[in-house]
């Protein structure tokens, strides 16, 4: 009999008429939503009615690894244009059985696949060990019994009991609620607890106003309730978004769209290299095999082995700089994505803001004081402060918190100010009546302490009407502010009061108002102002309400256009993509579940570390250790300078190509013989040139890098920057063949290596050159690393000539000082002459131009302008 009074009381609490439950839980009675799912109000379901739905259902959790996707990973460092190239030029050189060369490609990639890995794989772990590993359980009814379970062991049609301080484990239609209060920041973005309530909503309501329903991933921060589960695992809202994250591919990168282009430049030279060299040698009545022999082994030296490798070594290099500075980067793409950033789409609440709530202002009436009102709006409260090893945190309603340590900050201790009286009554928030208030009696009167809504208190208080319009004026221009406002009261009370509590808190004495608002991070504003001076346009895409994302824009002094309120997780997806589609490179930043389907379509996506959810980190390219968006902006900065210097290492590797390139087609096209083997080209591109490019991409940073903008070029280089470029593989092409024909006037059997040493230390004295296309490099800053780089290639390429052991294997031979002068004078002249160039006219497109900043910006700064306006 006492259950089923108990369940005709709970029932009686549930509003008449709703929708199909099927349809929309919210929509419907609770008690029609308890019934399709075979559960009961009061008793719940029973133990083994639990074990068989556990059995179907499966564990209530999302979907996930468990470990680092190992396969995804590898495949990734193979799945590149560049890389497919070099696959392709081992198989060939196997074919035509040039096994040496065939073996050091395919090492080439092997040890490139290698290094990527490690480095995708370990910031994998690094990620995945942020994850806690506590087992969390929740209270339940089951066979009409109060118990706790694993939170994996809830099943659909569980009655779920919930309290403050309770996390939601799964989705579920509350059945009875009193007071309740849910923080759903993580799913909507809103930066206050919202309401929650019985009573059905209409079908059509807005996911973040479905406030019959409490969902996974959230917190009670008030009140308690009854709750069915509606919804366990990957079908609950979260598994939704993950489903809605799964399905969002990013778009290839301009970095990668761009490499892509490289390599198609590179099939159609080394097809042009075949033919033409194949049928210059059949024309001087050469076999057909032997022709084609040369034809390809030649277009097979020509690909820059070592491009592939000297980009990921940079990729990784610039990955350990920013995890040194709190990103962890997940893929190695997104380094230099980032610096190419073009807009940065930022969650709010928890990434610009701190995702507390603090005390704004007190506005107390005439003839009170702050301190007064503060007091007053404490001893309204029921939450508690408690002393951490990191510091006081308050326990209860973030709302009473903040109030509580905002008295505490200002040396009002909420412990003394009830120390003349105890608490007689609480009466706690409720939706339907905006307010709560505390009542405390020193055993001869007592007074009452009030907060709520501002128009609700000014209601029940004896003030004047103006003294009431004059309050709710000031409560509607902080609301417009996006501040969350609460009138403060009180009531003295002759005797223990009236027995109703329902009746305390009317008659009130209006004592002023209190804000609270979210306050922003405290580098937020600074790396904001940073990122617009560096070209890069910020965005704000929350759930917030649209008053409160409007004053966070504002103090960020952004344009209304840049800031974007109760979008939900499916339209700040599509906002990403509407982004991308008009040309932008987007980096995405946030800590929810709603911003993880954004988080994959971005061009980079950046997760919260810290306070960022799972979800978000797991869908994210880079994650903060630190949560802090200067570190976004710090990151921008170390993308841009490595993207700077990796358009300066390629366009010193392709140089030396164009080189080889022009010199065998000089030396064989006129019947001169082939000017150096294979092997020596490989040398040349792996060994002498790869050490130097490698220490390039250690250049600093241009001075002028960020206030120069993204780099927006559809391709790595400008047309006048390719000229350059081809005038410097002429260049090197050039004393090559002077070296070569040289070496065959001396008669003494050294023209292959004269030319070999010749192309070799011209590259090893132009990389110094590339690093500016306006300053010498003596009016640069040192990079260490190259010197050491450079120093290290003479010492093979002394070794590859004057060893005797490496002389049959390399095809060199020993060098007598004439042949040195003549190599050292030749090697000189490219490097002489692209430095009288520079003095007079600077090469590849001037020095102050668009194309000398296409081209990746100097060590050494300038004054290049801004390619950016300012939104704001």
């Amino acid at each position: 009999m006492a259950v089923e009074a108990e369940r005709q009381s709970a029932l009686a609490l549930e509003p008449a008429g709703a929708s199909s439950p099927a349809a929309a839980p919210f929509a419907a009675p609770a008690q029609a939503v308890v019934a399709e799912l075979g559960s009961d109000v009061v008793a719940g379901l029973s133990s083994s009615a639990a074990a068989d739905r556990r059995s179907f259902y499966g564990p209530n959790r999302p979907s996930r690894a468990e470990r680092p996707p190992y396969f995804s990973i590898a495949v990734r460092q193979v799945a590149d244009p560049l890389v497919a190239l070099l696959v392709a030029a081992v198989v060939v050189s196997a074919a035509i059985g040039e096994q040496l060369d065939a073996a050091i490609i395919g090492a080439i990639v092997v040890l490139n696949a290698l290094l990527g890995f490690a480095q995708e794989a370990g910031a994998e772990r690094e990620v995945l060990a942020l994850r806690e590993a506590v087992e969390r359980h929740v209270a339940v009814v089951r066979d009409g019994q109060e118990v706790e379970v694993s939170t994996e062991d809830i099943v659909p049609g569980d009655l779920i009991v919930l309290r403050e301080g309770d996390a939601v484990a799964a989705d579920a239609r509350l059945v009875a609620a009193r007071g309740l209060e849910v923080d759903e920041s993580t799913l909507t973005g809103e930066s206050v607890p919202v309401a929650k309530s019985g009573d059905p909503v209409a079908a059509q309501v807005p996911f973040a106003e479905r406030s019959s329903m409490v969902f996974a991933g959230t917190g009670i921060t008030r009140g308690r309730a009854r709750a069915v589960v509606t919804a366990t695992g990957d079908a609950t809202e979260i598994g939704t978004v993950a489903e809605l994250t799964a399905r969002a591919k990013p778009p290839r990168t301009p970095f990668q769209r761009r490499l892509g282009e490289l390599a198609r430049v590179m099939v159609v030279l080394g097809i042009g290299i075949t033919l033409f060299l194949g049928g210059a040698m059949l024309a001087r009545g050469s076999a057909l095999h032997e022709a084609f022999l040369v034809g390809v082994s030649v277009a097979v030296a020509a690909v820059p082995e070592g491009l592939v490798a000297t980009l990921t070594v940079a990729l990784a290099l610039g990955g350990r700089a920013m995890a040194r500075r709190g990103a962890i980067v997940r893929r190695l793409r997104a380094v230099e994505t980032l610096g190419g950033a073009t807009v940065i789409a930022s969650d709010k609440t928890g990434t610009l803001t701190q995702n507390r709530l603090r005390l704004a202002a007190v506005w107390p009436l005439p003839g009170e004081d702050e301190e007064r009102v503060l007091a007053a709006a404490v001893l309204a409260s029921t939450a508690e402060i408690v002393d951490r090893r990191e510091g006081p945190a308050a326990v209860g309603d973030p709302v009473e918190g903040a109030l509580l340590l905002a008295a505490r900050e200002q040396g009002l201790d909420p412990g003394d100010l009830v120390a003349d009286g105890s608490v007689l009554a609480e009466i706690p928030f409720d939706p339907e009546r905006r307010r709560a208030a505390v009542a405390y009696s020193d055993g001869q009167c007592m007074r009452v302490f009030a907060k709520g809504a501002p128009e609700v208190i000014s209601n029940l208080s004896s003030a004047s009407s103006a003294t009431r319009e004059a309050l709710e004026e000031q409560a509607r221009a902080w609301a417009a502010d996006g501040l969350r406002v609460l009138a403060i009261a009180e009531r003295f009370l002759a005797d223990r009061g009236p027995a109703d509590n329902e009746e305390l808190d009317s008659e009130l004495r209006l004592l002023g108002l209190v804000a609270l608002h979210d306050p922003l991070r405290p580098q937020a504003a600074g790396a904001v102002r940073d990122a617009l001076e560096a070209g890069v346009d910020v965005r704000i895409l929350t759930g917030d309400h649209p008053a409160t994302a409007d004053a966070i824009g504002r103090e960020l002094r952004l344009s209304s256009d840049a800031v974007f309120a109760r979008v939900s997780p499916a339209d700040k997806l599509e906002l990403v993509r509407r982004l991308q589609r008009s040309g932008e490179v987007v980096v995405v930043t946030g800590d929810g579940v709603n911003d993880a389907p954004a988080l994959r379509q971005a061009d980079v996506g950046i997760a919260m570390g810290r306070s960022g959810t799972e979800a978000a980190r797991e869908a994210a390219d880079i994650v903060l250790t630190d949560d802090d968006f200067s570190t976004i902006v710090a990151a921008v900065r170390e993308g841009r300078r490595v993207g700077d210097n990796v358009r300066k290492f390629v366009a010193f590797l392709l140089s030396a190509n164009l080189g080889e390139v022009l010199l065998f087609a000089a030396a064989v096209g006129a019947g001169l013989g082939v000017p150096l083997t294979v092997i020596q080209v490989l040398i040349i591109n792996v060994l002498t040139d790869g050490l130097p490019a490698v220490a390039l991409s250690r250049d600093p940073e241009a001075t002028e890098a960020m206030a120069r903008g993204p780099f927006r070029g559809g391709r790595l280089f400008s047309r006048r920057v390719w000229g350059g470029l081809a005038v410097l593989g002429v260049l090197v092409g050039l004393v090559g063949l002077a070296a070569f024909l040289a070496g065959r006037a001396l008669g003494d059997g050294a023209a292959q290596t004269m030319a070999f040493a010749t192309i070799a230390a011209a590259e090893l004295t132009l990389v110094f050159s590339v690093r500016s296309v306006r300053r010498p490099p003596w009016r640069l800053p040192r990079n260490g690393y190259l010197e050491a780089a450079v120093l290290a290639s003479v010492a093979l390429l002394v070794a590859s000539i004057y060893l005797p052991a490496l002389h049959e294997p390399l095809g060199t031979v020993s060098l007598g000082l004439v042949e040195v002068a003549i190599v050292a004078v030749l090697a000189a002249a490219p490097v002489v002459l692209v430095e009288l160039v520079k003095a007079g006219a600077p090469l590849m497109g001037g020095g102050c131009g668009k194309s000398a900043r296409r081209f990746g910006g100097d060590a050494d700064g300038g004054s290049a302008p801004p390619a950016h306006t300012e939104r704001s």
